[in-house]
This record gives structure tokens, sequence and C-alpha cells, in this order.
């Protein structure tokens, strides 16, 4: 379900708000629409920097913004995921519109910005904040988060096994996804391209072509010997992701309890 005009009427309501609300200081669009490969479907991912110097408080600008989210068009559902910190607070504002469309909102305090990340586009920008551009910690894996990868995809893999010889194939399939989850986030990385801890998505969204193999990681079944065989083949597509980070315990570890199932 959707609306024939797609996610660009959100957009232009919520610029439209934007600009005539003076204390709305930025307002960018990333996701799909940002990089300019949305369609009918994609959601609208923006953020919105509020400025607080004339005594209004953080929570008032948050709810405002809420409010105008109700006005684009008929609410069928809204939540407030609470992010940051009360020293840097950030909250989600998530839509579910009656015509089917998502607008994905997050608001924050304009000074938390310093500048716009790679894929986002300004629709908005009164004090030039986005003016620079910007690397959130999340674009780059540091080596540090690529060997956590590895060790707890290894990981992960020993508790398919254990899971899946005990019987409890819920818990060895949610094992399992794990497992592939940092192998994508590994491949992402190896790649090169934007937020790689995204994983599959950050990789489809490149057009990077999937890990060699990694097809035959997916169970035919909820049945032990199914997860086992998609563990071991996971196993083979992990081991050249891995190497450079010295995980030899844990990789040790799950190849025994994958040969032994």
């Amino acid at each position: 379900m959707g609306d024939a005009s797609g996610p660009w009427e959100i957009v232009e309501s919520l610029t439209r708000w934007a600009e005539g609300t003076p204390w709305c200081d930025w307002l960018e669009l990333a996701g799909s629409l940002g990089r300019g490969a949305g369609d009918a479907l994609s959601d609208i991912d923006a953020g919105l920097g509020v400025e607080l110097d004339d005594g209004a408080s953080y929570e008032d600008r948050r709810d405002a913004a809420l409010a105008a989210a109700r006005t684009f068009a008929v609410v069928a559902d809204e939540h407030i995921q609470h992010l940051g910190s009360p020293e840097r607070p950030a909250d989600h504002l998530v839509v579910q519109y009656a015509d089917g469309r998502q607008l994905s909102l997050v608001v924050t305090p304009a000074e938390n910005r310093p500048g716009l990340p790679p894929g986002a586009k300004a629709l908005l920008d009164r004090s030039g904040r986005l003016s620079q551009p910007y690397e959130p910690p999340v674009l780059r894996a540091t080596d540090e988060q690529r060997r956590e990868w590895a060790f707890l995809s290894w990981w992960a893999l020993s508790d398919v096994a254990k899971h899946a010889g005990r019987g409890r194939v819920w818990r060895a399939l949610e094992a399992l996804h794990e497992a592939r989850t940092g192998a994508w986030r590994l491949h992402a990385a190896v790649a090169g391209i934007d937020y790689p801890s995204f994983g599959a998505v950050s990789a489809e969204n490149a057009d990077v072509p999937a890990p060699a193999g990694i097809e035959l990681a997916v169970p035919s079944a909820a049945a032990p010997d199914a997860l086992f065989a998609a563990a071991r083949a996971l196993a083979v597509v992990l081991e050249p992701l891995t190497a450079p980070y010295h995980v030899d315990g844990v990789r040790a570890e799950a190849l025994r309890r994958l040969a032994a199932g």
C-alpha cells in the first residue's frame, strides 16, 4: 500500500513547515530519498535541528515537530524512540500514515550536528551548520569494530551448533542470523562502502555483490540438520573475512562444534 503521490509530498510538507518555523535551524533528508535512489515505497528518513535560545525546552520543540508531522497526512499510528542522553538529547519520531507512507524523523538540538554526512541532502540550513561535510563515527569501521564482528560471528556459529544440537531450532536460527549479520558487516567493511555496520543494507544500497556462498547460509528448514548445514556454509564465508583479525581460538571452537554436530 502507498499513496500515489509517493513520499515526496511528505518531504515537501515537512520542508515548508520547517522553513516557516523560525526555531527550525536545519533539516536534512537521508536514506534512499537523500541519495536520489528512492521510489514510491521509500520511507522518509530525515533529521531536524532545533534552536532553544528563546527559552523553550527541547521537549517542547520535539512535541511541536510531532504535532506538525500529524498534519501532513492522516496518521494511523506513531511512536517516539528516545535516543541520546540528557546532555545530548535526540528523539526518533516514527509516524505511520494511513495511506502507507512512513516518516522517520530524528529531532535534536541544532548544535549537535557539525555538518552534513555522506548520502544526505540539506533541505534547510539557516546557520550553515550543514555547509561542511561531516563523517559520523558509523561511516567507517575501526579495526577494533572489525575484530569484534569477527569474534562475535564465530561465537554465534558456536551457539548455532550448541542450540541445534539440543533441538532448540529457533535459538539456533537467531544465532545463525547474528553470525550472518557479522559476515555482511565485514564484507561491507572490506568493500570500503559507507556505514558497514548496516551490513546487507549498505552493501545492497552500494550495489556491492553478496559474499560468495552466503546464499547457502540460509537454512532450508527450521530443523537441526538444515541449521548445521547453513552454519557450515557460513563458516566458509567467514574464513577469509575474519582471517586478518586473529580470532583463532573462538574460530577453532566453532569449527569443532560444527564438525561434531
